[in-house]
């Protein structure tokens, strides 16, 4: 290995940059960043030798990896909303216990048949695969976006179920393979269920109360509020974890969760910062624990590795969520999207190195094999998931190919004109407004409406946005716009959310907020919401068009000489948005292709044929 790969710094660097890079990639291609990840610490690990995670961290490794974990279901927890599981408790504790149960027999059981390990050693492994995480689920979820109920529940089910899952790996571990609980038995076992339980929800209720207190009377100034929030984490791990092995991912998830429903406190930064916090730690701990694995490790059984897959996606799964959705009010369609959605994340790869590590130095037979079964598990799933969630949620009706449906913020007169033409020309659109007289009008034009403040935290869990994948803020206000610009950014992307141009400031006033928060600016610079507005009171009108062979774009420029050209929808139902400063905002477009156009009072627009201009 070189000099300079020996060096510490440049091994740590090294690791955020490749975590960091590994991550944007997969964003690019849309495929998922744990493949990458996983590849790029086997590379670089056991394959060219640059880096030895024991070596570097030492000791350090196992409790560095336990508090990341803590904090992914810290940030995990905040994003929880009580709201989103109404009707569906059941579900979920079904999944959380009963199904966990069933995943956790048929695991062990395969592991029996088809390997030559101990059965305490087999027992182990199927407790570590019960997990799924929302390290994996997260970004399916927000890929796919699939109906509401579906979206909820996984959501909750893979942040709950890793603190649940960590309590049977680790009754398994001190139990039945180093007698860390002697003479067991039911009520010992019970015990330390109790235990477990109780000193996770109690430390992260008891923090959770003071962090609300403290942030309520504002005792936390507000450049340390992302800052306090993580402490506040790590602390609840750190108690729980005293009176109960692994209790600390319980006491976080609850942490997160009873900030993220306490509605009088503000929780953006601490929100904000944790996200931040949660890719980085996701990207660094599956290149250092797959850099851990060893070439010898992973000649394990092929048919091990693949009867083991096969078995959690074809048979546990199915059957868990069977039992769990049983007499529920699901419909079949999303049974069935549930039941194929499970992908093993980095709480198993986790638990499985650490305990591992553990093992191994108790001398237990069978202990280097678990590490590479449950990797190989992990990337199996990983794989048929992440490839196979999307087209099956559309071909059950519960997401669309392309999001390119479009919200409008405000619904006006001009909204609701750009709302129906778009609408006609096949694009999804919802508008959303706080005015209820437009709410009423909207809905009596046939349109899609939401009555109710965009800019509320819970607003997801009122507003449907299958098949929205873009904003067009298009109210009067032109801070509204800004702000509900930089809202829904993170949702939709920066380069999926637009606004109107600010109207022009008074002399002496040089500040944009739009400019420096805002969305990508729509049409050109003097097409502000007024003069959209006065160009529709003097008669002016939204118009498609659908170019033909025999009305082409060269005739629509030519009987439409004043229109100004605002959408086009591809075909095929893709939108494209005329921004400000295109210089040919008709590029590209052809046969079959649908403009939407703004046609002034006195513009012209050849009517005589139905396939030329559509009103």
């Amino acid at each position: 290995m070189s000099h300079l790969f020996e060096d510490p710094v440049v091994q740590l660097a090294g690791i955020v940059l490749l975590a960091v890079a590994a991550q944007w990639v997969g964003a690019r291609l849309r495929i998922p960043s744990i493949l990458l990840l996983l590849v790029t610490g086997f590379l670089i690990g056991p394959v060219f030798d640059i880096l030895d995670p024991d070596e570097l961290l030492g000791d350090l490794l196992a409790p560095t990896v336990a508090l990341a974990v803590g904090l992914i279901l810290f940030e995990g927890g905040l994003s929880l909303r009580l709201r989103e599981m109404a009707g569906q408790q059941r579900v979920l504790w079904l999944l959380v216990t009963v199904g966990v149960l069933i995943t956790w027999v048929i695991g062990a059981v395969i592991v029996v048949l088809f390997t030559d390990l101990p059965t305490g050693i087999a027992i182990l492994i199927g407790s570590i695969l019960v997990v799924s995480g929302p390290t994996v689920v997260g970004p399916l979820l927000a890929q796919v976006r699939p109906s509401r109920s579906v979206s909820s529940i996984l959501k909750w089910e893979s942040i709950f179920i890793d603190p649940v899952g960590a309590l049977l790996a680790v009754l398994t571990f001190e139990v039945l393979l180093v007698d860390r609980v002697l003479d067991p038995n039911v009520g010992e076992v019970v015990w330390e269920v109790i235990k477990f339980m109780l000193a996770g929800g109690l430390a992260g209720v008891a923090v959770g109360v003071l962090a609300i207190v403290a942030l309520r009377r504002h005792w936390v100034p507000e450049h340390l509020l992302s800052l306090f929030g993580v402490s506040a984490a790590l602390f609840a791990f750190v108690v729980a974890d005293e009176f109960a092995a692994e209790s600390g991912l319980l006491a976080t998830t609850i942490l997160g969760l009873v900030l993220a429903n306490h509605r009088p406190i503000r929780t953006e930064q601490i929100v904000r910062f944790s996200e931040i916090i949660r890719v980085l730690l996701i990207g660094v701990l599956f290149i250092v624990l797959s850099a851990r694995l060893d070439l010898d490790q992973l000649e394990l059984e092929l048919a091990a590795a693949v009867a083991l897959i096969v078995g959690l996606i074809l048979i546990a799964r199915p059957v868990a969520v069977l039992v769990a959705t049983w007499r529920s009010k699901l419909e079949w369609q999303e049974r069935v999207l549930i039941g194929a959605v499970a992908p093993r994340g980095i709480v198993a790869a986790s638990i499985a190195s650490v305990f591992a590590l553990e093992l191994q130095a108790e001398g237990v037979v069978g202990a280097e094999k678990i590490t590479p079964l449950v990797f190989a598990v992990i990337v199996g799933t990983v794989v048929i998931y992440g490839l196979g969630m999307a087209p099956l949620a559309r071909r059950l009706g519960l997401a669309v190919r392309h999001q390119e449906g479009a919200l409008i913020l405000g619904a006006g007169p001009l909204e609701r004109a750009i709302g129906r033409a778009l609408s006609a020309a096949g694009v999804t659109v919802v508008v959303a407004t706080t005015n209820r007289r437009d709410h009423y009008q909207a809905r009596m034009e046939e349109l899609r409406s939401f009555y109710g403040n965009v800019l509320d935290r819970d607003v997801e869990l009122d507003l449907d946005l299958a098949g929205i994948g873009r904003l067009l803020a298009l109210t009067p206000n032109d801070d509204v716009n800004t702000l509900a610009s930089a809202h829904f950014a993170e949702g939709f992307g920066g380069a999926y959310v637009y606004q109107l141009h600010p109207v022009r400031l008074p002399a002496g006033i040089d500040s944009n907020p739009a400019a420096d928060m805002g969305g990508r600016f729509l049409f050109s610079p003097d097409l502000d919401y007024q003069t959209l507005s006065d160009m529709l009171e003097e008669g002016g009108q939204i118009r498609r068009t659908t170019l033909t062979d025999e009305f082409t774009l060269d005739d629509f420029a030519a009987s439409s000489e004043d229109s100004i050209p605002l959408f086009i929808v591809r075909t095929g139902g893709r939108l494209s948005i005329v921004l400000s400063g295109t210089s040919d905002p008709l590029a590209g477009a052809g046969e079959g292709d649908t403009i939407v156009a703004l046609v002034p009072v006195d513009g012209r627009t050849d009517d005589s044929q139905e396939h030329r201009a559509l009103p």
